[in-house]
């Protein structure tokens, strides 16, 4: 799976970690950053309060994890395109893996100008690591450092 994620994005010089997401450290200091900072709170799907609260039981119940380190040129472009191949890619996998869940590297950016509450791809959203107590710092990102972390999760 590994080479495969690698290959698959490329296009965004990919590095991969694989984890364990019973062992992941989950933080509710990051939803409580998205609570009081992000100016995304309560204006996406992807973002809290829009996430369920029962996170860790979710990212728990999975069996392995992966962290797809991201390098964004253009963050807002290849922000978008990054989590448009993370939802073609997690449905690629559905025939092996039904319950294959990607989370998206920041708030959802899927269309140009956003019509939240009446979302038009409600279907392709998917919720940002911080929405579920996760912290990039554990995969070796480090503020500035110019990379994004999406994370795949299979049963």
């Amino acid at each position: 799976m590994i080479e495969e994620l690698r290959e698959y994005f490329s296009e965004f010089d990919a590095e991969v970690i694989e984890f364990d997401p019973k062992k992941v450290k989950i933080d509710r200091r990051a939803r409580w950053k998205c609570m009081f900072g992000c100016s995304y709170y309560g204006k996406r799907f992807s973002c809290p309060p829009n996430v369920p609260e029962d996170y860790e039981e979710f990212i728990r119940s999975y069996r392995k994890g992966y962290a797809i380190l991201l390098r964004f040129n253009n963050y807002f472009e290849d922000k978008r395109k990054a989590q448009e191949k993370l939802v073609e890619f997690e449905r690629s996998l559905l025939n092996r893996y039904p319950l294959a869940f990607v989370l998206f590297p920041g708030g959802c950016d899927l269309c140009y100008e956003c019509s939240y509450p009446d979302c038009k791809r409600q279907e392709d959203v998917r919720p940002t690591l911080s929405s579920v107590g996760l912290t990039v710092e554990q995969f070796g990102i480090k503020v500035g450092d110019n990379r994004n972390v999406a994370i795949l999760l299979l049963e």
